[in-house]
């Protein structure tokens, strides 16, 4: 084989066979390795791992291991130390370098030490080298380059097809190209196989919204950021450690981003879009269809009553006249529990305990002050109801009708302003000015907008009085329309 003094000149090219696709969950099960010094192949080493937790059936039928072949084994553990030491400082080679090396910082991590390398990732050298290709796999290579190989998705058997299609590499492309080439993937940040290295250069770094999108064009995830291309690269250097990091970045082949004018902008945009397309990455933002509550009436005796509620969704005054919101019942039954303990509350009076009449069971065990049977006054009871209350109560809409926002650039180049209409805490959307909001309002009269918890705590943190003094680039106009459209309960 010819040296190859293009390439760096202490490199591992490695392989690892795995129960799974996710580090964080599953475990190496084969490693293999040569080592490369100064263009010559100066070392070969492959040994089968036993995970400790079996592999699964698909898995063998691919790989050919299975866990009768593991069962003696060394552990990761067993080997972590040599092969830590062998490793350490040279660059790690792989065909999707981005698995293998989470793989391999999960297991040392497990085994007490802590590895870190640069990675050369040889689908990212053959997609630079070999541009006129479509296909990358190690497959693909093989096939186009008529590599022989024998025991395909094994450990070594795949090293080998790395090592060789290195020399063919060494073959057909000049010496100070190849150079060219690895410089660059080995000084930018190691960007996933199927992304186009193009896309990162264009990415602003202003705030807006970007969109992760898979090779068939489906959404994969959507995020927002005060810039954008500081924000989507850290997807790429965490991804070792969370397995929803890597497998986004296993899929991801197209980036698309909208620049907004601040982050206000921004919040609203990623919110809006997460709830419109659903991608596959964002369950945590998806729409709300059912909210709960904390109601209180007064009863014929004068006392307060709790009970939790179904938010009335399309009565945005209904919900911020009432106290707490929570994603579910349990949610809101916990915090009415915690509230009846820390303020000494009547359970029968705050519709936990089903019983109509006397004395409830906490007022035998003394942990009720007796209203339930008129021997706590009204007015104490009640008092202490409000206290409990006043740290959920909803905040209710300042202003005199709706709102226009005016967003201006904070901190970059933005040529104009763009501006939200909200009213009653519910984001209507962006209008083009002023005599655009007219239509929308009656728009929204026709069909009354859906109350929305996270555009609710987007704009409670950007909009209140106290709060508007961190953000100058918003300018907040109460509009006097001629129509008699809102947002009314």
């Amino acid at each position: 084989m010819l040296p190859m003094h293009a390439f760096p000149s202490q490199m591992i090219l490695l392989d690892c066979e795995t129960t799974g696709g996710r580090a964080g969950r599953d475990k190496i099960t084969e490693i293999a390795l040569i080592e490369v010094t100064d263009g010559i192949v100066t070392n070969r080493w492959q040994s089968l791992i036993n995970p400790g937790i079996n592999v699964p059936p698909w898995i063998t039928s691919i790989t050919g291991i299975d866990n009768s072949m593991l069962e003696h084994a060394p552990s990761f553990t067993d080997i972590a130390e040599s092969l830590h030491d062998t490793l350490s400082g040279k660059v790690l080679v792989a065909h999707n370098a981005r698995f293998d090396y989470s793989f391999l910082k999960q297991e040392f991590k497990r085994a007490g030490y802590d590895y870190s390398a640069k990675t050369l990732c040889s689908v990212k050298l053959s997609r630079r080298l070999f541009p006129q290709y479509k296909g990358h796999s190690l497959d693909k290579i093989i096939e186009r380059f008529s590599i022989p190989t024998t025991g395909r998705h094994r450990a070594m058997a795949d090293t080998e097809v790395i090592l060789a299609f290195f020399a063919i590499v060494k073959q057909h492309i000049p010496e100070e190209t190849i150079a060219s080439v690895i410089n660059g993937l080995l000084k930018r940040p190691s960007l996933p196989s199927h992304l186009d290295p193009s896309l990162i250069d264009n990415l602003p770094s202003t705030p807006g919204v970007y969109q992760f999108y898979d090779e068939a064009g489906v959404m994969l995830y959507i995020g927002k950021s005060i810039n954008i291309k500081d924000r989507v690269l850290s997807h790429f250097s965490s991804d070792h450690s969370h397995h929803k990091e890597l497998d986004i970045s296993q899929q991801l082949h197209h980036i698309e981003w909208i620049e907004t004018a601040s982050d206000f902008g921004a919040q609203l945009l990623e919110n809006e879009q997460i709830k419109q397309y659903s991608p596959r990455y964002n369950r945590r933002q998806t729409k709300t269809k059912k909210l709960f509550q904390l109601s209180k009436i007064t009863n014929k005796e004068g006392y307060a009553e709790l009970d939790v509620i179904v938010a009335d969704m399309q009565n945005p005054q209904a919900i911020t006249a009432r106290y707490g919101l929570f994603r579910s019942k349990k949610q809101a039954q916990t915090k009415l529990l915690e509230l009846i303990n820390e303020h000494h509350l009547c359970q029968r009076l705050c519709a936990i305990e089903k019983k109509k009449t006397g004395p409830c069971f906490a007022h035998q065990l003394k942990k009720c002050r007796g209203a339930c049977c008129q021997k706590e006054p009204s007015i104490s009871y009640n008092l202490r109801v409000e206290l409990a209350l006043s740290r959920i109560k909803n905040q209710q809409w300042p202003w005199q009708g709706p709102i226009l926002i005016e967003e201006n650039a904070s901190g970059h180049q933005w040529d104009k302003a763009q501006y939200h209409l909200v009213d009653q805490w519910c984001y209507l959307g962006k209008v083009r000015d002023e005599d655009d909001c007219v239509s929308v309002i009656e728009a929204h009269e026709q069909r009354p907008a859906f109350f929305d918890l996270d555009s609710y705590k987007i704009l409670i943190r950007f909009l209140l009085p106290m709060h508007a003094s961190k953000y100058p680039q918003l300018t907040i106009k109460t509009l006097t329309l001629t129509t008699d459209a809102s947002i009314n309960a």
